[in-house]
């Protein structure tokens, strides 16, 4: 009985061992899997990489416009007349450039944030009518003739104040950051 149920179930082990064709498609199959694996873990550390530039330079614009706005609010500016006097020389036509007055608070906080790390990428001013200029990495301007409205239930109140904006670029392009600073001599109407 034994020999009859040897002969009725077939051999499932074959001694000739694995043909080419099977080794060659496992191996396939193996780099295949390999190659999604290596891609998917590449993309993911070049996104993190990228993400983190980013983030880096969304940090240091957001910091770079805080700390020009605070230099601006401490150095207290009574109206529009004072802040030209201050930044340009006067109300016509400038005869101080903010790029090089060595006197120039708000400059000098912003470049302290920025660094001179290279005639490109330090701090530049820039006019209002060309900001943000392409010609420049890290840039700020001043708008000295800014208003802003709050409102206190049924009344609006305007108040004047300068608005400074600053750009810094990263690799999404010009990441660009504003701040209103009120002028401390208000006229109420």
């Amino acid at each position: 009985m034994e020999k009859l149920m040897r002969q009725k179930i077939p051999k499932v082990r074959s001694r000739k061992g694995m043909s080419l064709i099977e080794l060659v498609v496992g191996i396939t199959i193996i780099v295949i899997v390999f190659g999604a694996t290596l891609s998917a873990m590449t993309n993911g550390y070049s996104n993190t990489i990228y993400n983190a530039e980013v983030n880096q330079t969304a940090v240091e614009g957001g910091s770079l416009n805080e700390i020009m706005a605070q230099a601006i609010k401490n150095l207290g500016f009574e109206d529009e007349a004072a802040c030209k006097k201050y930044f340009f020389g006067g109300s016509g036509v400038a005869v101080k450039d903010p790029n090089t007055d060595t006197n120039n608070a708000v400059h000098a906080a912003g470049s302290e944030v920025i660094g001179d790390v290279g005639a490109d990428l330090k701090l530049t001013y820039v006019e209002p009518a060309v900001f943000p200029s392409p010609n420049y990495e890290n840039q700020y301007t001043i708008f000295t003739d800014a208003k802003s409205t709050i409102k206190n239930g049924a009344k609006s109140y305007e108040i004047k104040g300068v608005i400074v904006k600053t750009s810094v670029t990263n690799v999404r392009g010009k990441l660009t950051n504003s701040s209103f600073v009120a002028y401390t001599k208000q006229t109420t109407s």
